[in-house]
């Protein structure tokens, strides 16, 4: 999880330092980024299972 926040604050960070045009191409990124996590054919708790980064209760 840590390593995920610290690249949406990187990426934040890039953001803002370019031009729009720039920013208008990574939208585009994003929105691909979202698409494929939708048609993702597991879980958030399979992946963080298969992964073992999910704590058995």
């Amino acid at each position: 999880m840590g390593e995920r926040l610290a690249f949406i604050r990187l990426y934040v960070k890039r953001l803002k330092e370019n031009p729009d045009e720039v920013f208008k191409q990574q939208v585009r990124l994003v929105n691909s980024f979202l698409a494929s996590a939708k048609s993702f054919p597991l879980s958030r708790e399979e992946y963080l299972r298969m992964k073992g980064e999910l704590r058995r209760e």
